[in-house]
């Protein structure tokens, strides 16, 4: 995928996954997706260079993440081909990290329309995930969250809506899982619409993931202000014009606020 260039790692100097990711929020944090771009770039050259597979497959892993939000489809598709192969010559696909790995090709796939192809992933995850990690566990309702959208676009829309209430279910006993209880709401509208279920169940379900937005209890981070964008049009296309506006606003808000703090760090540390 090339080499990029970023000044706050040196080449051949000690790479790890931990590094990779918190390098990349940062930047993120701070809606920089060109330097991101350059980031995991860079750190996929890195870490093959040291023939270091750990963290080849964690970079491949956020690569796909962060191309599908990018809608870059060439990218995305590689860097799941290549998650893929590493998983089957590392011999590891008796694993959570497996797992992992294949529910984020699998989410990758879906968005860039190959939902069938996906199905067999998520399969696969759902198998390992259920192997390996308790049934409360956060991946879980992550899991569930995604498998229920490629569940929906194939039209299996019962199986679907039993996905999204687990992930709910899941949730609801984690703490701190509000966002995610209101972001699942927004797809289950979706879902309802899709199912024809009736124009009151699209409402509520997205009345109560506004409730959620608007929890005082919910951090105003990142995190946040990207589930805003992710989900403002979905209040939009629905009629909730003010409630897409100050999303979208809100989102803007956060990573402007994030770029100053990060320019004024970096003017004291001059």
């Amino acid at each position: 995928m090339g080499q990029c260039m970023d000044g706050n790692h040196k080449s051949g100097s000690p790479l790890d996954g931990s590094l990779v990711v918190r390098e990349l929020d940062r930047l993120l944090d701070q809606d920089r997706a060109e330097e991101a771009a350059d980031w995991l770039c860079r750190c996929l050259s890195e870490s093959r260079h040291q023939e270091d597979w750990q963290t080849e497959l964690t970079v491949l892993n956020e690569m796909m993440g962060f191309y599908r939000n990018q809608g870059d489809r060439k990218k995305g598709l590689l860097a799941v081909e290549e998650g893929i192969r590493l998983l089957g010559t590392r011999g590891i696909r008796e694993s959570v990290t497996a797992g992992t790995t294949l529910l984020n090709a699998a989410t990758t796939m879906k968005a860039f329309g190959k939902t069938k192809e996906s199905l067999p992933c998520y399969e696969e995850a759902e198998r390992l995930y259920g192997r390996f990690l308790p049934a409360g566990d956060y991946r879980l309702a992550g899991f569930y969250n995604n498998y229920a959208l490629a569940l929906m676009e194939t039209g299996d829309f019962r199986r679907s809506e039993e996905c999204f209430q687990r992930a709910m279910s899941i949730m609801e006993g984690l703490p701190e899982s509000t966002l995610e209880i209101g972001v699942t709401l927004v797809n289950l509208a979706t879902l309802y619409d899709s199912w024809q279920q009736g124009e009151e169940r699209v409402r509520d379900c997205l009345l109560r993931a506004w409730d959620c937005f608007e929890d005082p209890g919910v951090r105003r981070n990142a995190y946040y202000a990207f589930n805003c964008r992710k989900c403002a049009g979905t209040f939009g296309y629905y009629g909730f014009f003010f409630m897409e506006e100050e999303l979208r606003m809100r989102a803007e808000e956060i990573y402007q606020r994030n770029r100053k703090e990060q320019d004024r760090r970096g003017h004291e540390d001059e």
